[in-house]
Formats: structure tokens, sequence, C-alpha cells
């Protein structure tokens, strides 16, 4: 299982025009080692385009970070460390070729930042587009809603890593694909999903979601609670708000409807309904804030009663 706790730090919140390319894939800086993790699972999982570069990415995350290995052993890697990711290589570039815009920023809060495909970062405030091909990453503060072409609305919460990989809305082509690395997504699906061949997928690294016109929330990879939410196992979590949902990866399929929950621990896992605790994949903040002030009024309503007398 991969517990990833990340600090996000982006660099290169410059111009289109002076671009910083990665010479690496990964867009985190830094990362917190958790107990049971290993490096080659941490390069597997942030670098996984480049498996020719694994031994080489490596070696350098060995030789920046002599505090979190015993005796320089790749294979002894300390748990409660931070890692220091290889920085950018930081090259000139052309201009951006014109970007498909798929959506709107509704709302922002603390750290939010889109990397596009060219790896050029930039922070996102209410009003701003979200583009196709977008990696979409929010830090520890961070809450971000998405107003998409198709009337959808995405609330990203912190610690979450997600890209918009499909977004299409016209005559000849309704599509929606995104892929949720790790984190928290809350979604109300738009038009597209509503018609029999209209493809809609959410992707995950435990399990893949389709639905027909519903609204959910699911938590992936995301063992550290932030924003109003508890800690959690790995794994995947599910909660349909609304409609149906189908759950799907290579151990098999499920169906959950309204008011079901469902855990997915790992890829080769089946899907299965499951009960789990408040606060999981919806931040118990909310809850709590609406019982505290029914509450309030509840006393007030005491207080005018008794001077009433």
């Amino acid at each position: 299982m991969f517990k990833l706790l990340i600090f996000i730090f982006i660099f290169g919140l410059g111009s289109v025009a002076s671009a910083e390319v990665s010479n690496y894939s990964a867009d985190i800086r830094y990362l917190h080692v958790q107990k049971g993790q290993t490096l080659h699972n941490i390069v597997k999982r942030l670098y996984p385009s480049r498996v020719r570069e694994w031994p080489k990415i490596s070696n350098e995350i060995v030789r920046i970070n002599p505090h979190a290995f015993v005796n320089s052993d790749p294979t002894q890697m300390k748990a409660g460390v931070r890692l220091k990711l290889p920085q950018r290589a930081v090259i000139r570039s052309t201009p951006v070729k014109a970007q498909k815009k798929v959506g709107i920023v509704a709302q922002s809060e603390g750290s939010v930042v889109a990397v596009n495909a060219r790896k050029v970062s930039r922070k996102l405030s209410r009003g701003q587009p979200v583009f196709l091909g977008d990696k979409v990453i929010t830090g520890e503060n961070g809450f971000v809603r998405l107003k998409m072409i198709d009337d959808a609305v995405l609330d990203l919460r912190c610690f979450s890593i997600m890209v918009i990989e499909e977004y299409a809305l016209s005559n000849t082509s309704r599509r929606s694909i995104l892929n949720l690395l790790q984190g928290s997504l809350k979604k109300v699906t738009g038009q597209i999903g509503k018609m029999t061949d209209d493809v809609y997928q959410l992707k995950t690294p435990v399990a893949s979601v389709g639905v027909r016109g519903t609204e959910y929330a699911l938590r992936v990879f995301q063992a550290k609670g932030c924003g109003g939410m508890i800690d959690a196992d790995d794994g995947l979590y599910l909660e349909v708000i609304k409609g149906l949902v189908d759950v799907h990866n290579e151990a098999g399929s499920e169906v959950i409807t309204k008011g079901e929950t469902a855990y997915v621990p790992l890829p080769n896992a089946l899907p299965e309904k499951a009960k789990f605790k408040a606060g999981i994949v919806k931040p118990v903040a909310e809850k709590v804030d609406e019982g505290s002030g029914g509450l309030w009024w509840w006393l007030l309503g005491i207080v005018a009663v008794v001077l009433l007398i």
C-alpha cells in the first residue's frame, strides 16, 4: 500500500513565454515517508512513464536525502522522514499552443495550482479557466470547486491530485474522463453521462467509476485526514448521494446506489459494499457545524422562555 502525505511546492509560476519544463514527470517536490513505503514504489508511482530512468531517479533521491537511508542503502529507507525529490531542469520553451477550455473555477481556497501538459504551473483562483490536460493539485488547506462545460460540479479537497484527461461536449463527442491519483472528490454529474452513448469515467489507482446522472463522493490513497476529514486506511472509499455508480477494477465490479457506501482496498480486490465511519469521504466539520447551530437556537429559545416568565 502506498501512503503519501504530500507537501506540494510547485516551482515555475512564471509566464507562458518562458515555461519551465521538468526533466522528470512528477510535480511534487517533497513527500513524507510513511511506514511500509519503499523507494521503488515511490519512484514507480511518481514517475510511471519513465521506466528506463527509475534507477537514475532512485540514485538521485538517495544522494540528496542521506538522512532518509541507512548507510545510503536504497532498500533501507527510514519512516517518518521527509524526502526531497530531484529538482527540475529549467529550459526555454516556445509559446504554448491554444489550450482547450473545459471548465472554470467557481471557488478556491488555500493552495490550489494547475500544471498543464508542458509542466507550466499556475495558481487557480475564482473565475480562472481549467484546460484539457491540466493536473489540478490542492495543498494541505486547499479546496477548489470546478464548474465544467457540461455543468458538472467537482469539489476537490485538500492533498488531492486530479488529471483532466478527456472532456468534450458536442454533437459528435460527449466524453468525460478524469483521473484522481489521490485525494478526495465530490462530484455532481452534468450533461455528460446522461445519454446511453456518453463516455464517462473517473479513474483512480484502485478502481474506476462509471455513472449515469448521479452525485457521489470518494477518497483514494489519502491516509492522512485533512479539511475536516479523519485518518483512514489506504484504498478507495465511495458514497453515493444520488443515482447509482458502477465501481470496477481487474477483480470485478459492483453497482452502488443512493445511500450505499463501498470500500476497495487494492486494485486486485473485488469492490464491495461496506460501511465506514463518518468523516472518511465528507468533512465531519460540516455536520458538526449544522448540529452546533441547531443547539444554539435551542438554547436561545429556552432563554427567551425564561425571560418571559
